[in-house]
């Protein structure tokens, strides 16, 4: 019974360690918790808060040391799941950190709102849709997927191919690189890199659609472990078109 205890107390912990680690600074407790519907938006850096919004306090997501699992839309995630708890359904970032030599993970600060004007919230929730809005002509009858890894230190000598589904290999990711995928087998699809451990992301394509996979290297026990997030069409843009395309031989 013990060992039992011991075993599924230390698995929580490894758990509770891969995640992202979240603060928050409630100045105002008077709101109840949103429901599990309610629809939480992002206010980006440059951008203002509406009028008549009400403060409800400030929030932090950053790398606890072991995070593994902290891609940029996971720590979104997280944030939208806070501030619902809070009472609010504004976040405004005031700070994004992305990965870098010190951390794999994407770190954030941000301010949250409570704002229920549906005219603001509508015009806001259809600025993010516009801005990521597919590239792709309106006709087109493929989906485009597209693979990148930043350039970091970590694992840097390390590359690791691309596979959809079983073993079919797609491509490859070196520190730097860049790939586009096309694609006409439309559903549910897993693509998945393997070194010591195995990262994987399962996108539901759609026709005439774009989507964005950031990958990575972490610190591994021998070789260092891939890491693969879905990312936001106007955040995989900024950052994939930073890198160049790989010189054909």
């Amino acid at each position: 019974m013990k060992r039992t205890f011991i075993i599924l107390l230390f698995t929580s912990i490894i758990l509770q360690s891969c995640s992202p680690k979240i603060r928050t600074s409630l100045s105002n407790n008077e709101y109840k918790a949103l429901d599990d519907e309610s629809e939480i938006l992002v206010i980006k850096e440059n951008e203002k808060i509406p009028a008549n919004s009400n403060f409800i306090g400030e929030l932090k997501i950053g790398d606890s040391g072991f995070s593994t699992d902290c891609g940029y839309t996971k720590v979104i995630d997280d944030a939208k799941e806070t501030a619902k708890k809070s009472g609010a359904n504004l976040i405004h970032l005031t700070e994004v950190k992305k990965p870098n030599f010190g951390s794999t993970c994407y770190r954030i600060k941000a301010k949250l709102y409570r704002n229920l004007n549906s005219d603001v919230l509508a015009q806001i929730s259809k600025s993010r849709k516009l801005e990521n809005k597919s590239r792709l002509p309106s006709d087109a009858d493929y989906a485009v997927v597209y693979f990148y890894r930043p350039k970091m230190f970590t694992g840097s000598m390390i590359g690791f191919k691309i596979r959809m589904d079983d073993e079919t290999v797609i491509g490859r990711v070196r520190n730097g690189e860049k790939f586009k995928y096309k694609i006409t087998e439309f559903g549910k699809h897993e693509f998945w890199g393997k070194t010591e451990s195995r990262a994987s992301v399962i996108i539901d394509i759609e026709k005439g659609q774009e989507y964005f996979v950031r990958c990575a290297m972490n610190i591994g026990v021998a070789v260092g472990r891939p890491e693969m997030y879905v990312v936001e069409n106007e955040l995989g843009i900024s950052e994939y078109e930073s890198l160049k395309e790989k010189k054909k031989k």
